[in-house]
């Protein structure tokens, strides 16, 4: 096993982030992890960038444990409750998906930060600070900039030329690319009368979690690797390279997950259905909750609308 502090910054900055769930602040300019020289100096340099990584780290767990909430491995760090069995110790499907879910994710949150001008290295950030109505001028979420700026923090370039860095690199560029799918034009018509005489447009990207369900395919789909010829230096030979072209679209990892069952015990089902695969055939507990929702509304002075608040009693349902 590699130690942590001979692996590339990419490796340290995907685990730091993913791993670190409280609000420690650490010393330096990047506030959230241990950052390397070149890190801290980016962190310096682009002013507003820390707040970025902060919203891009808080979306990726967050959005993550919402969307594997009912499934057998639910975003946690180790597997099955055993501390030596932890997600970043091999390179499983989980593993894969991490490192393309905050790729992914910095992107997101640095493309958005220069809409909004909190960015001002962006190429935007000078119009929006001179020009109130910026976004008439075609400013939008420059999803470029987030992926130069996701690229060069996470120091791609040095990550490595074997084989297990070409795995991760190519990783954290599905990841990339699922957030540039989700880009859209918005057009904004100008004139009298609600003519249309201009037309102004301009990229937009949708919610982080608009993404999820991509990501979440490609996890699904991630492909199975072999190291070839494994030694000490495992070069990415021609005949590895041929093989990452084909695949190139889609997650890569090495090792299966080891077999999830004995963890979803006493796990919460989205449903009945949902229970036959969380449960793995174990069966499931039907139990009963009150759920408050707001009921009987109405319109009140004309323009407020006032609601009671009921309380209803469901099933719920846990796995033995």
């Amino acid at each position: 096993m590699i130690k942590k502090k001979s692996q590339p910054a990419l490796q340290n900055t995907v685990e730091a982030l993913f791993t670190d769930r409280s609000q420690i602040s650490y010393p330096g300019a990047c506030k959230l992890l241990r950052a390397s020289k070149r890190q801290t100096k980016m962190c310096t340099r682009e002013i507003g960038f820390a707040k970025v990584l902060s919203i891009a780290k808080e979306q990726a767990i967050t959005s993550c444990e919402e969307t594997f909430q009912y499934d057998r491995w639910n975003c946690s760090l180790i597997y099955n409750r055993k501390a030596k069995r932890k997600v970043f110790n091999k390179i499983y499907r989980e593993t894969a998906f991490i490192y393309a879910l905050l790729a992914a994710s910095i992107t997101h949150a640095v493309a958005k930060s220069c809409a909004s001008g909190e960015l001002i290295s962006c190429p935007c950030a000078g119009n929006f600070e001179r020009n109130a109505t910026w976004k008439v001028t075609g400013c939008g979420d420059d999803f470029k900039h987030g992926k130069r700026l996701t690229k060069n923090f996470l120091d791609f370039k040095h990550a490595g030329a074997d084989q297990i860095a070409e795995i991760f690199k190519q990783d954290v560029m599905v990841g990339v690319d699922s957030i540039g799918e989700q880009l859209r034009e918005v057009c904004k018509c100008h004139g009298f009368s609600g003519s249309c005489t201009t037309k102004t447009c301009w990229k937009r990207l949708g919610p982080f979690n608009s993404a999820m369900g991509l990501l979440k395919k490609h996890y699904h789909h991630a492909l199975k690797q072999r190291i070839v010829n494994y030694t000490t230096k495992r070069a990415a030979n021609p005949k590895f390279k041929k093989r990452m072209n084909s695949n190139r679209k889609n997650l890569l990892y090495l090792q299966r997950t080891p077999n999830l069952c004995i963890s979803t015990k006493g796990r919460i089902c989205r449903d009945r259905h949902n229970c036959a695969t969380l449960c793995c055939g174990r069966g499931y507990v039907t139990s009963k909750r009150n759920v408050s929702s707001r009921c009987r509304c109405k319109m009140v002075n004309c323009c407020f609308v006032q609601c009671d608040t009921c309380v209803n009693e469901e099933d719920y349902f846990i796995c033995k």
